[in-house]
Parts: structure tokens; C-alpha cells; sequence
């Protein structure tokens, strides 16, 4: 048994990264529907073997439209899959990423 597993799923929409389907350790899974017109979808994941190991993470693509234009334009826009589990982010466009959640 680990000490923490949890991993949260991003889709790249034309709205920007919405946070998807998540695994969060003492909460559970959460399943969320996968958007319909997203792009890309990637799996974040955080993993601690025990309490005394570092903490690994790992951010995998598990789906991706067959339009790589549209990808490749909404990535420009919205930058990289974001790197967290814990912060629910609807919508990463940049005038978003500094309000509060």
C-alpha cells in the first residue's frame, strides 16, 4: 500500500485546461465527464511510495484529437497541462490563473 496515489485528468478545450475525472487520497474518485470538444487530454499524477520517499510525478497524454492544428494553436494559447491535483481549475486562460478559486 502507498502513502499517496492520486492523479487528476486535464482536457485542453478551446475554454482553456478543465480539470476532469480525480483520485484524491481520504476523498475518493471523482468522475467527471469528459468535455466534448476537447483537444487533448493528459493524467497527472502524484505518487509517495511511503512517508519516508519522495514524492514522484508524472503527467501523461492519453488522448489527442486527430486536428494537431487546433492542438497545436490551443497549447500556444493556454501553455502546458498544469501540474496540480489538489486546485480545481475550470478555465487556465491567463486573466483566470490570477483570481481565487
Amino acid at each position: 500500500m502507498s502513502a499517496s496515489n492520486e492523479w487528476t485528468e486535464w482536457h485542453l478545450t478551446p475554454r482553456g485546461w478543465e480539470s476532469g475525472s480525480r483520485k484524491t487520497d481520504f476523498v475518493g474518485d471523482s468522475d467527471v465527464p469528459e468535455p466534448p470538444d476537447r483537444v487533448l487530454t493528459f493524467a497527472y499524477s502524484e505518487f509517495m511510495s511511503s512517508a519516508f520517499s519522495k514524492l514522484e510525478r508524472n503527467s501523461e497524454k492519453i488522448w489527442e484529437s486527430p486536428n494537431s492544428t487546433l492542438v497545436s494553436s490551443l497549447l500556444k494559447k493556454y501553455g502546458k497541462c498544469p501540474q496540480n491535483i489538489s486546485v480545481e481549475i475550470r478555465n487556465s486562460s491567463p486573466e483566470n490563473l490570477s483570481k481565487p478559486v
